[in-house]
């Protein structure tokens, strides 16, 4: 089973609807998706890919071998590496560069618990608990970098990246890659924050993945190392700083860890740690009208390769008795929890956009019809549950099947409160009711 392969099955799996938390193992976890087969899993399984075989780190440990693997890479080596992960190279390469620098730049500590979070480590950020190594590597090879202060990610990527063998050297495209995102970065206006930034890299297709978030994973991969960084905020090519630390934000509304959180436009590229990891090369910017042919063109890149892989596309049936026309009292919808998995949920009123919903009895294995409803509620542990919820007709995995039902009678007071959801959220949302869809 080659590379793509394995993505691709760990792409079906690895998706939001199919992740759960076992609470008789403490551990997030994901269910297997009934399309899959055993030959398949036992592929993955031979190939040291298999979901939910966890592993749990102890933080000295984890550094001795942070350590040790990093000592194998040069800072020019682990910078050429990060260049060719922008384009040539899998993603995975980008997470050499950070390694490094933390490597060179973290002392030897103890693990210091964070005060309110006792399994995190206040000097590094190490956190004492299970991680999924075939998780990790499907991260690392379609999404960017570890977060920062995630010793644990970055010592599985340094041995993935060991079994690997040979270092990429970045391609001319890579380089040019490389110049344009400074490039975007130089001539955005004063005092603009990461996230605009994020949305005009985004914009100009510099990379080849279409999410967002992996061109943010790009941007706090610059701070870290120090590119995008303060005085009062530095990266790690200009000295270290803990992980108490960068986690101070400006405000909660921030997503992003320090140095990224305090930067901005205005303070600008640094130059000093640009030449530092990057040496000599030529960083001037460069014609973003004028993009040169890819070395290797987007549908040979790995994630190019990932997005051609695709399942044959299943249409959910329309019910008979579903009608025409927006959301109203008494309709009632199915929704779909993951592949063979439907619950259905019961219109009360409509309130503006939102529809007040609540989950009634019944798990069924594709969707139900009208004769299959079951006229009864079902309520959370501590009473029924309801919530004025957007969407209803526009969501993916949501279909109304039957209108005009008469409301379940029920002995159980109605509830004193109603949050707000999505039509999406129901999904996830559900697992408070129903306590067997976990």
């Amino acid at each position: 089973m080659n590379t793509i392969e394995q993505l691709w099955l760990l792409k079906q799996i690895y998706q939001g609807e199919n992740a759960y938390y076992d609470r008789e193992k403490a551990l997030h976890l994901y269910h297997i998706p009934a399309n899959l087969s055993a030959h398949q899993l036992e592929a993955l399984k031979q190939a040291g890919r298999l979901p939910n075989q966890m592993y749990l780190p102890r933080h000295d440990e984890i550094w001795d071998i942070f350590y040790t693997m990093a000592d194998a890479w040069t800072l020019p080596q682990a910078a050429d590496a990060f260049i060719a992960g922008l384009w040539s190279a899998p993603f995975l390469w980008q997470s050499a560069l950070n390694a490094k620098l933390l490597s060179l730049a973290t002392p030897r500590h103890a693990f210091t618990p964070y005060k309110g979070s006792a399994h995190t480590c206040v000097i590094c950020g190490f956190q004492d608990k299970a991680v999924d190594p075939a998780l990790l590597w499907f991260n690392r090879m379609t999404g960017g970098v570890p977060l920062d202060g995630d010793p644990t990610g970055y010592v599985f990527a340094l041995r993935e990246m060991a079994e690997c063998g040979e270092k990429p050297t970045p391609t001319a495209y890579d380089l040019w890659t490389f110049r344009a995102i400074l490039t975007v970065i130089r001539t955005m206006p004063p005092k603009t924050r990461y996230s605009k930034i994020r949305d005009a890299l985004h914009k100009e297709k510099l990379l080849p993945a279409s999410l967002k978030g992996t061109v943010c994973s790009l941007l706090e991969a610059l701070a870290l190392a120090g590119i995008l960084d303060t005085p009062e905020h530095p990266g790690m090519a200009t000295r270290f700083t803990t992980y108490q630390e960068r986690d101070i934000r400006p405000s909660l509304r921030v997503e992003v860890q320090a140095p990224l959180a305090w930067w901005d436009t205005s303070a600008g590229i640094n130059e000093a740690a640009l030449r530092t990891i990057f040496g000599d090369r030529d960083y001037s910017s460069v014609s973003l009208t004028h993009r040169p042919t890819p070395d290797l063109p987007l549908s040979q890149t790995i994630t190019g390769c990932l997005k051609g892989q695709k399942n044959p596309a299943k249409r959910l049936p329309s019910s008979p008795d579903a009608g025409k026309g927006p959301i109203q009292a008494k309709d009632v919808y199915a929704i779909r929890i993951r592949e063979n998995l439907w619950i259905t949920v019961y219109c009360h009123r409509v309130e503006g956009i939102y529809g007040v919903m609540e989950y009634l009895d019944g798990i069924f294995p594709e969707m139900p019809g009208k004769s299959q409803i079951i006229s009864s509620y079902r309520p959370r542990t501590g009473g029924r549950w309801q919530a004025k919820v957007s969407g209803m007709d526009r969501t993916t995995g949501v279909k109304r099947i039957a209108r005009n039902i008469p409301a379940p009678c029920t002995d159980l007071a109605e509830p004193k409160s109603i949050s707000f959801a999505t039509a999406n959220s129901l999904r996830h949302l559900a697992t408070w009711c129903f306590q067997e869809l976990i």
